[in-house]
């Protein structure tokens, strides 16, 4: 239990995230020098040599946090299996053994250290946050984003690792891996499926066609069933969907898990998120998209449960969270976008949340307009 004094100051952090998540602007975006770091080298691929727990665990960390494809027209190219702000890439990852530890270079996919890895039983990733990579004008707000990021971390990796030989747990510092058998069939996410911010050659909207009911349901299904080992399971967060132009669905918003209509003030729901969104409608047509997943919950009282920890572990539940609808909207081929940049007050007030609910995440989601063009980066 936490005391009054922890509890104000994780309401306070809490608080110096918005209101408004509106970022002012600031330096470019923070690039660290792309060099070879010092140390010996080990490709991915070479932990195959471990037998089948090391080819599983070699597959996970290409597959979930390794660049996939390359887009010529998207200024931010750094596409892997979750989400980051800017492309900047908030979490380093330490793969660690009980005899050393190794950095994972994810562009050139090798583990960096004073040796090569020997085989081991149990791995640990160990999550390191990088706010600073982010432009100055973010704030406090990129401690959040960082946050909310190493969810989504953790969430692929428990995605991709779903359909192989191993077993997942993560915790607030980072990730466990021990051998172990696939995920039951039928459980397995869109761990492999293309997954797409929605951004095209001509900008960010919806394809304005009805998107098809099996689309939505799918999407609102994963809020519901996350994979084994996914932050997600913690619980403690509350959602609402706002649904707009979904075959066999009126517009409104609705309780994801079972998919229920949850208000009489149907046709405003998606209105009213385009309302909540911090930018021009120039910029990102909200009012367009299909789907808009709102994420809050209750802060002080997981604080009060949980210690200062517990406004970080909401974060990491609904970055978790995120991830899960967006491989499923993936599956579906719809874009997904996260963001944070809205006037929160508004949207919970649209939707109903609590009073002492504060919104988390917002995902955004509907059929992209454009057919890619791009290199695939990934290995099969």
């Amino acid at each position: 239990m936490a005391n009054d004094d922890e509890v104000a100051l994780a309401l306070a952090a809490a608080y110096a995230h918005g209101p408004g998540k509106s970022p002012v602007p600031g330096a470019a975006v923070h690039r660290e020098p792309a060099r070879a770091e010092e140390g010996v080298r080990t490709p991915l691929h070479g932990l195959s040599a471990w037998g089948e727990f090391g080819a599983a665990l070699a597959r996970l960390l290409v597959s979930a946090l390794t660049p996939q494809r390359w887009e010529p027209y998207n200024p931010y190219n750094d596409h892997r299996a979750y989400p980051s702000p800017r492309a900047a890439f908030l979490v380093d990852v330490l793969v660690r053994t009980e005899r050393g530890r190794w950095r994972l270079d994810p562009v050139r996919r090798e583990l960096v250290g004073e040796s090569r890895p020997e085989p081991a039983g149990t791995v640990w990733l160990d999550l390191l946050r990088r706010p600073e990579r982010l432009r100055p004008g973010y704030g406090e707000l990129a401690d959040a984003l960082a946050e909310l990021e190493t969810g989504h971390l953790a969430g692929a990796v428990a995605e991709h690792a779903a359909g192989l030989p191993l077993t997942v747990a993560s915790g607030p510092a980072g990730i466990t891996l021990t051998p172990g058998m696939p995920a039951r069939p039928g459980h397995l996410p869109a761990g492999g499926a293309r997954r797409s911010a929605g951004l095209g050659p001509r900008g960010l909207s919806a394809d304005p066609r009805p998107l098809p009911g099996e689309a939505a349901r799918a999407f609102a299904a994963a809020v519901a069933d996350p994979p084994p080992g996914s932050p997600a399971a913690d619980g403690g967060v509350w959602c609402r969907l706002a649904v707009r132009n979904v075959t066999g669905l009126a517009d409104g918003w609705y309780v994801p898990a079972p998919l229920t209509a949850a208000t009489e003030r149907a046709a405003a729901a998606m209105s009213a998120v385009q309302a909540a969104y911090s930018y021009p409608r120039t910029q990102f047509d909200v009012g367009g998209s299909n789907l808009g997943l709102l994420i809050a919950g209750d802060v002080g009282s997981a604080v009060r449960a949980s210690g200062q920890d517990g406004y970080r572990a909401l974060l990491r539940a609904a970055g978790a969270l995120a991830q899960h609808a967006c491989s499923a909207g993936a599956a579906s081929g719809l874009f997904c976008r996260p963001v944070r940049a809205m006037r929160e007050g508004l949207l919970e007030a649209a939707a109903g949340a609590p009073a002492s609910y504060d919104a988390l995440y917002l995902v955004l989601a509907g059929r992209p307009r454009f057919t890619w063009f791009d290199y695939d980066l990934s290995p099969h």
